[in-house]
């Protein structure tokens, strides 16, 4: 049962692949009721490749609980307008087609608007609405080498490198959940919906601009933009049977630090910039060649010990494990009813008195069908009618 923060409010979710299924899933996770449409072969993830059981993949398992399935086909008209129809009680719907799609079909905003005059409508797209690439398609690795990211992960290896994830796609997802939790209040507060457009490349600009883009901030950019971040203290050291990471970002700690590792000559007192800089770069590589003297779990419980945030460098199996992570309750099991056991990382913010959490497993293809058009106040009739006219399955 939900009694998240956003219990109460329906969210028609035209989504399909990660982007917007994580968008609306975050909002799912929140308490909101997720009605998920999908055409009558599913959303792509149900059979993309990876490893699956029950007739799920891992991938569509990830990103679409706390959702319900109802199966609309919307290249036909009566489907369109079914969409239409659910939307008079819906409080907001999100939809992560190329641009003009939704609007081609009868269901963008002006549409949705016409039904329901409040709605909160949010479309994820690859690019801002001015330009050539305004109606382009993208996907994940387009936009992490346009917005810079590629670059930066690049850097010390000397040609761009790609996060190994969805990392634009989520992105986007959460800055959409973010924009449609702010249009709901303001919704309820001033009475009236509106459009929202989140294009992936200005979402993955704003969430990596800040801290790799400082060099070009100030103007004239020609006085800085050789600064762009070179720092090697992001990257893990390596220990003897594995790596770790540490973060001294204040005088206090890198003095800390220098003293814990048993070398405090490596962090002298000096007020000079140029000597300042070259002190932090001589501390940085006498760890590098200190720390695999020794296994991470060696390591850690000293530099703890002098408060220095520090922690060791998990894969996936390790991190299963970690105390930190296994007393905290940070995944959670559950049975699904096709796919079996399955393992879930729960939602990474912990509400006092209205909890976020998984309460509804993911989906089978048009699960929720019946229920949702009749609770739209569609007679069975009728649903009999569209269901023969292969609208709906």
């Amino acid at each position: 049962m939900a009694d998240g923060p956003l219990i109460g409010f329906r969210i028609l979710d035209l989504t399909a692949v990660i982007s917007g299924p994580f968008c609306t899933q975050l909002l799912g996770d929140l308490g909101a009721d997720v009605i998920k449409i999908e055409p009558p072969e599913g959303d792509s993830m149900r059979r993309n490749v990876g490893p699956q059981r029950g007739g799920l993949t891992a991938s569509f398992l990830n990103f679409n609980r706390n959702k319900r399935s109802i199966v609309i086909d919307i290249k036909k008209e009566h489907g369109r307008d079914l969409v239409r129809r659910l939307a008079v009680k819906a409080d907001a719907l999100v939809e992560n087609n190329r641009p003009g799609v939704a609007d081609r079909l009868g269901i963008g905003y002006a549409d949705i608007r016409r039904a329901n005059p409040k709605v909160v409508y949010c479309s994820i797209c690859g690019f801002a609405p001015k330009g050539r690439l305004a109606n382009f398609p993208a996907y994940d690795p387009v936009i992490q080498g346009y917005s810079g990211m590629a670059y930066i992960q690049g850097l010390k290896a000397g040609q761009p490198t790609a996060v190994k994830m969805a990392l634009a796609d989520k992105v986007s997802g959460m800055t959409a959940a973010l924009a449609v939790v702010s249009a709901l209040h303001a919704a309820r507060a001033r009475g009236v919906g509106q459009y929202i457009k989140v294009p992936m490349l200005e979402a993955m600009m704003a969430f990596t601009a800040n801290d790799s883009i400082y060099g070009y901030t100030l103007l004239p950019e020609d006085e800085f933009k050789h600064l762009a971040p070179k720092s090697t203290t992001l990257d893990p050291f390596k220990t003897k049977d594995g790596w770790l990471t540490i973060a001294p970002f204040t005088e206090a700690q890198s003095k800390r630090l220098a003293e814990a590792v048993g070398h405090p000559e490596w962090w002298p007192e000096t007020s000079d910039r140029t000597e300042r800089a070259e002190r932090g770069r001589n501390l940085m590589r006498g760890l590098a060649k200190l720390f695999p003297e020794k296994n991470t779990n060696e390591w850690l419980p000293a530099l703890e010990q002098a408060d220095i945030p520090c922690g060791p460098v998990h894969n996936y199996e390790t991190l299963l494990t970690d105390p930190e992570i296994v007393e905290n309750e940070s995944f959670s099991i559950y049975e699904h009813p096709t796919a079996g056991r399955v393992r879930a990382v729960n939602p990474g913010a912990r509400f006092s008195e209205t909890p976020a959490k998984m309460w509804r497993v993911p989906p089978k293809l048009g699960e929720h069908t019946d229920e949702i058009l009749r609770e739209a106040g569609i007679e069975r009739s009728q649903v009999e009618e569209l269901r023969a006219a292969k609208v709906i399955v």
